[in-house]
């Protein structure tokens, strides 16, 4: 996995690529604590790179958006290919977070 970071208008672009799984997740997690703990609080997490994501994946996203709205931001998905959005959708995690089709639909939403 890796995790590249753009900056655009007023929130930070987090985009992983690979895999978040049991040996990538506890980095993702890390990553986005340390990324909150900076003070960015307005994330879109792009996620058209990401092939794979398993439960425990799904509990840095949970951590984050919990760290997040303590801090008054706001949290939002883009890029969520048929297989994540599946993932997504059975956890029911997608009514926890705004999801648009992509980063440009995520800035002007």
């Amino acid at each position: 996995m890796n995790i590249a970071e753009t900056r655009q208008a007023n929130s930070l672009v987090v985009a992983p690529t690979g895999r978040i799984d049991s040996q990538t997740s506890p980095v993702f997690d890390r990553h986005l604590s340390a990324i909150i703990e900076r003070g960015d609080v307005n994330l879109i997490i792009d996620l058209a790179g990401l092939e794979y994501i398993s439960s425990t994946g799904l509990s840095a996203f949970l951590s984050a958006a919990k760290k997040v709205r303590a801090a008054g931001g706001r949290m939002s998905l883009t890029g969520l290919n048929s297989r994540i959005r599946l993932v997504f959708e059975m956890s029911g995690f997608l009514r926890l977070f705004p999801i648009y089709a992509n980063v440009d639909a995520a800035l002007s939403g």
